[in-house]
């Protein structure tokens, strides 16, 4: 039966890759101009030696320089930014909770800094808690 299970599979294998090359295609002209904006931005921050701030107040670059997304705008996670309920998948249950919000592709980054800030919070407060607990020893 294994030998079986391992000729289809092996004879599977080259539909599956073939059908994989269609999936990442990419078109060679857009980029190169892609990478030639790129190269200017680069070019033009080597031979001034400027900062994001400068860069981004040039009129040359206003309104192309799209950093923003790699940039952190927001200083601080703020408290309204949480989402509870992956907050309480960390807090409450972190193993499953793990599979359910930080291994999802779907789940956004707010959540899933949510549920590592429930998980963090219930370690702080489990060691709290079992160092303010009296140990009796019997002997």
């Amino acid at each position: 039966m294994k030998k079986i299970i391992y000729l289809i599979s092996f004879l599977a294998l080259p539909l599956l890759s073939i059908s994989a090359t269609n999936e990442f295609s990419y078109d060679k002209n857009s980029l190169s101009d892609q990478f030639s904006q790129l190269e200017q931005v680069s070019l033009y921050v080597d031979q001034n030696n400027v900062t994001y701030s400068e860069l981004s107040k040039n009129p040359l670059f206003k309104g192309n320089l799209d950093l923003t997304n790699h940039i952190s705008v927001k200083p601080n996670f703020s408290f309204d930014d949480i989402d509870w309920i992956a907050f309480a998948w960390g807090f409450l249950c972190c193993p499953i909770g793990f599979f359910i919000v930080v291994l999802d592709d779907d789940k956004s980054k707010e959540e899933k800094t949510s549920f590592w800030i429930g998980v963090i919070s219930s370690v702080v407060l489990s060691s709290i808690s079992a160092l303010a607990t009296p140990r009796y020893y019997y002997y």
